[in-house]
């Protein structure tokens, strides 16, 4: 069933993923959150029903959205453009109920949390 667009919170085996505190306009990095941080919601806007694809924004603390996007195998926010990124979000079988994989549209690569938070924090796209 595809998901309903609407604003969500992103999870990764229970770690919220939200972006760096890098100052705009520089891309933030999209990452896993440390324990404690409060995680922002995301905007989930479905484009096309019928084939799953999406844009992602994140909400910034002023009320304003930031949008995903991929950039050197790296997932990172930044300022809205004129053709934002699109993204294709199926559900996740193996991951039980609510559980959802983002991937590009060429479904070759997804967001993928790093093995070891500890040493990289940054969603990779592969």
């Amino acid at each position: 069933m595809p998901l309903k667009s609407g604003l969500y919170y992103i999870q990764n085996h229970g770690e919220y993923i939200g972006h760096s505190d890098e100052k705009s306009p520089i891309p933030q990095h999209v990452i896993v959150l440390p324990g404690g941080v409060q995680a922002p919601k995301w905007l989930i806007e479905n484009i096309d029903l019928d084939n799953n694809r999406y844009i992602i924004r994140i909400e910034k603390p002023v009320g304003s959205f930031t949008e995903a996007t991929q950039v050197d195998n790296k997932i990172f926010v930044r300022a809205l453009k004129p053709d934002p990124d699109t993204w294709y979000i199926i559900p996740d079988e193996q991951g039980g109920k609510d559980s959802y994989v983002i991937t590009t549209l060429e479904c070759y690569d997804g967001w993928v949390a790093p093995k070891d938070p500890e040493s990289e924090d940054q969603i990779l796209c592969q």
